[in-house]
């Protein structure tokens, strides 16, 4: 029978009318259950993933499971479990595991905290194992075997590092007696001839007559015989597939190997990216962290938590930043083509001589453009152009022309200069005398005359001769008072 415990290890169903059960286990390799039941009662509901299932005393996780409805209109429910030491592919060293010290030492720094414990350990030599990042319990376990020439053994949440399984019983595999069907394999890929055997066999051992004389277990020496085919070898037997409900009918695997171990590091290696190693234009390192480099060198890109770098290369191995983000210091750099549909921010500055703050203050040292500048106020030292036109033009000074004759305007007045920039007219307003008028000045701007207000009053005066000419009618109007000047008549 099979047993649903929950992830309390408590019994919650017992399955009695299941078919399809295997259990599959191989040396320092995987260890599987499988079973199918029919959805019949309340039990298949608990035939969930995170339960467990009880075998012969051994717990082994329900891991996947698939149902299926028939012709007949019945559901089957396949399922798939792995023994619990399927866990401890789950527990992380994130730092790696670089130890040296004795197995049983080195196997309690890997289980600390998986809640697995260790039983039998048969080597107390001193073994260094070097795995970098990222790798799990389950693949240290593998390695502390692979050290020792150990192999392992899971007893629920129990791991045995024994020198080696089975035994060497005397029992033979031979055809006629207990060989139902044998697949010969050969495989020299490696560089080594590595030979093995499908065996399927009849279990005498399960008959009466032949209890106790035609057992055998996982890891026993057996003697294989088939004489038509000409094999009469002596191997261990590394795979084991049976059923636990009715043990007639099994499979072993029979090798002059153990390919557990090595070809699990093989996966490892050729799956995953060990340190500073490339893999397809991929390297991992503590000093980079992931770089990404083209096959011609051309582009790289370096991802790590300080920086992020995507580069043009030169085919040779020489790199230049095309871009740089540096989040510590909020600093990002490109080198080429931007284009967005939209920038949002803070500030920019290209350079040091264009820049636009958070208020939208912009600072050039000059700009070019085509077609309308709109603008409430315009402020400047300098501004050429054909025509201006505007609400109201604000700034310190306002001329026709650099230099040479030119009107200017400016807080203190208006300014009329001759060419060689002498003012010849100023019209000012004196705030402080209450006076606002012409003033006229020769060539040496020397006032020679003025026309101002004063306390309502309009006066003209001449440092030198006052000269009216008029070639038409002079005409006063109004009090003409001579009383307080000389008059020279003809």
């Amino acid at each position: 029978m099979i047993t649903i415990l929950n992830s309390q290890k408590q019994p919650i169903a017992i399955l009695e009318d299941y078919f399809n059960d295997e259990i599959s286990e191989q040396i320092n390799g995987e260890y599987l259950l499988k079973f199918s039941v029919y959805l019949v009662d309340d039990k298949s509901q608990y035939i969930q993933v995170g339960n467990i299932a009880e075998v012969e005393g051994q717990w082994f996780n329900i891991v996947k499971h698939r149902r299926t409805r028939a012709e007949d209109g019945s559901v089957i429910i396949a399922v798939e479990c792995e023994q619990v030491a399927y866990d401890l592919l789950f527990t992380v060293f994130e730092g790696g595991f670089i130890h040296t010290g004795e197995p049983w030492t080195l196997l309690g720094r890997a289980l600390q905290g998986t809640g697995f414990s260790i039983g039998g350990v048969a080597f107390s030599n001193y073994i260094s194992v070097d795995l970098k990042e990222g790798v799990t319990v389950r693949a240290v376990l593998l390695e502390i075997a692979a050290q020792t020439g150990g192999e392992l053994e899971f007893d629920k949440y129990t791991v045995n590092l024994l020198a080696r399984r089975g035994y060497d019983r005397g029992r033979q595999f031979r055809l006629g007696k207990n060989i139902k069907g044998i697949v010969k394999d050969v495989n020299g890929q490696s560089g080594e001839v590595l030979t093995a055997y499908e065996v399927d066999v009849l279990e005498l051992n399960t008959l009466p007559e032949f209890e106790g004389l035609e057992d055998f277990e996982l890891g026993d020496t057996v003697q294989i015989i088939d004489e038509e085919l000409g094999i009469n070898e002596q191997q261990r037997i590394i795979e084991y597939t049976y059923s636990p409900k009715r043990r007639i009918n099994s499979k072993v695997v029979i090798a002059n190997y153990i390919d557990g171990i090595q070809d699990a590091i093989y996966r490892i290696q050729t799956t995953t990216v060990g340190k500073d190693k490339w893999m397809y234009g991929v390297k991992i390192g503590p000093d980079d962290g992931i770089v990404i480099e083209r096959y011609d060198k051309l582009a790289r890109s370096i991802w790590n938590a300080d920086e992020f770098r995507m580069q043009k290369g030169n085919g040779s191995g020489s790199y230049t930043d095309s871009l740089y983000f540096d989040p510590i210091n909020q600093q990002y750099e490109f080198t080429g083509v931007v284009r967005a549909g939209q920038f949002i921010g803070g500030s920019i500055q290209i350079g040091d001589n264009f820049s636009v703050d958070s208020n939208g203050i912009m600072r050039a040292v000059g700009a070019e453009f085509e077609g309308d500048i709109t603008a409430s106020n315009i402020y400047g030292g300098y501004i050429e152009g054909a025509e201006i036109e505007g609400g109201m033009i604000t700034g310190t000074t306002i001329r026709t022309s650099y230099s040479g004759s030119r009107i200017e305007l400016n807080s203190s007045g208006f300014t009329s200069r001759d060419s060689s920039g002498r003012a010849r007219v100023v019209l000012a307003n004196n705030s402080e005398s209450g006076m606002t008028g012409f003033a006229f000045k020769n060539s040496f701007e020397t006032t020679i005359g003025q026309v101002y207000e004063y306390e309502s009053d309009l006066h003209i005066i001449a440092q030198n001769e006052l000269f009216f000419r008029a070639y038409g009618v002079t005409r006063f109007q109004g009090i003409v008072d001579f009383s307080g000047a000389t008059v020279i008549m003809p």
